[in-house]
């Protein structure tokens, strides 16, 4: 009985000393509104974890919290609108989030964004400190463009450098100072005549792998995206390797230096590189995938056994073949449709969410394409609920003859089919299976993919 009440309390400590609760109280001009916190640990992919979720009271207010391990990017959805945050563990945040109203004809890429006011926070000045940097970077950025981007003019990046360190001499954390570092080097590497290489030398070779750096991890994508192709490797017997499998295929990247000498970062700019060839045609993206299980089984990082399964689960989450989310929502004439009541055909799901020159034109396209389809497939759009009235009156005005459903506040439906930009397109094989998730927009082949879905 002892040794359980000892082991209990260990693990609980454990529990403790690892993951600490982070609480953030505030309030929004959206009441009674789904309310969702998550974060970012796989930064390489962008997967969130949803650690907390809610509602906004009648007026406003609402409480999140979760557990935290080490300082984070977050983000917070109120509806389908959203803010960026970077918690701390073991911090308390009071808030403020103001969603604008928006007009029925601004489209989504044209609309008011939300704002955060970070009222109070018990994180050491971590947040007030990255959002002072930034606004200090992006200043000079904005007044001396011209000089840094078509000049050269290296001196200005030092008075960036030298504005920080006036402005906050305070900073301590390391999180703060190594945003930093990275963000100015991302300017150095727009006006770099090498190709990075000087950027890679100061900033990559040598240096920790901050996988929770957002700075870090868009640099990184930058510049190392596509370093396969780069000009250490000859083309020839990188493929000769790759084909013969993956103890051969790392040892020919090894040949480079600066793989030779980091290799932990080797292994993640491998697994990036490894992703996108996943995308390519189907043997190489076959032989992609068994290298990445490969390094999944060996790898001595937990974080690159993390990015790789978040990586299939992804890929395979809305794979052709596999089941399409089901949903019932509400029409413009008030009746229920569900996804299911189409399984016995072929469906296209149109996710919309306002006006722009982008959605009318290919809302002239699908107008032409329903024409030809008669009853070959069934197109569904569905409208974010506060374009609805707006949607409604252009289905009625144009004689767009298919249904108008409204999202209403099944906003997870759109994590669920993965919709991130408006307007988005599925394509639903019978038996509602993933057809092509995205599909093409109407303009660009869809009538290809259709064609070929119903062949099948």
């Amino acid at each position: 009985m002892k040794r359980r009440i000892v082991t209990l309390l260990l693990s609980l400590l454990f529990l403790t000393v690892s993951a600490q609760n982070v609480t953030i109280t505030g309030r929004s001009n959206k009441t009674n509104t789904i309310i969702r916190l998550f974060v970012y640990e796989d930064l390489i992919n962008e997967t969130s974890l949803l650690l907390d979720q809610g509602q906004t009271d009648e007026k406003g207010h609402f409480v999140l919290e979760g557990p935290v391990k080490h300082i984070l990017p977050a983000r917070i959805y109120v509806g389908l609108e959203y803010v960026d945050l970077i918690l701390t563990p073991n911090a308390n945040y009071d808030i403020e989030i103001i969603v604008p109203e928006q007009q029925e004809n601004v489209s989504y890429f044209e609309k008011e964004l939300p704002t955060l006011r970070v009222k109070r926070a018990t994180d050491q000045g971590l947040y007030r400190q990255i959002i002072y940097s930034e606004e200090i970077i992006n200043s000079y950025m904005i007044d001396h463009f011209s000089q840094i981007y078509r000049g050269r003019q290296v001196r200005y990046i030092d008075s960036i450098q030298n504005a920080i360190s006036r402005e906050l001499p305070d900073i301590k954390s390391e999180y703060v100072k190594n945003h930093n570092d990275y963000k100015i080097a991302a300017i150095k590497l727009g006006i770099s005549t090498d190709g990075g290489k000087k950027v890679i030398k100061d900033y990559y070779d040598g240096q920790p792998v901050r996988y929770t750096q957002s700075a870090y991890i868009d640099l990184f994508k930058e510049l190392f995206d596509g370093y396969f192709n780069s000009a250490s490797y000859d083309s020839h017997l990188l493929n000769d390797a790759f084909m013969e499998g993956p103890a051969a295929f790392k040892k020919y990247l090894a040949t480079d230096p600066l793989m030779a000498d980091n290799p932990q970062l080797a292994e993640l700019i491998t697994i990036y590189n490894l992703q996108k060839l996943c995308q390519g045609d189907r043997g190489t993206s076959r032989l992609a995938k068994d290298h990445l299980n490969h390094i999944k089984s060996q790898t001595k990082h937990p974080e690159h056994k993390a990015i790789i399964s978040d990586f299939f689960d992804k890929l395979n989450r809305l794979a052709p073949g596999t089941m399409a989310p089901d949903f019932t929502l509400t029409d413009s004439n008030g009746n229920d449709v569900s996804l299911s009541d189409y399984k016995e055909g072929l469906v296209l799901l149109q996710f919309v969410d306002g006006q722009s020159p982008v959605s009318e034109h290919q809302f002239a396209e699908l107008r032409s394409l329903h024409n030809q389809w008669q009853d070959t497939i069934q197109i569904l759009t569905i409208a974010t609920h506060d374009k609805m009235t707006f949607f409604k009156q252009q289905f009625e005005e144009k004689r767009q003859d298919w249904p108008l459903l409204d999202l209403g506040d099944n906003i997870l439906l759109l994590e669920a089919y993965n919709v991130r930009t408006f307007p988005e397109y599925i394509l639903i094989a019978r038996g509602n299976k993933i057809g092509e998730a995205p599909a093409p927009s109407p303009e660009r082949y869809l009538e290809e993919r259709v064609r070929r879905l119903y062949g099948k």
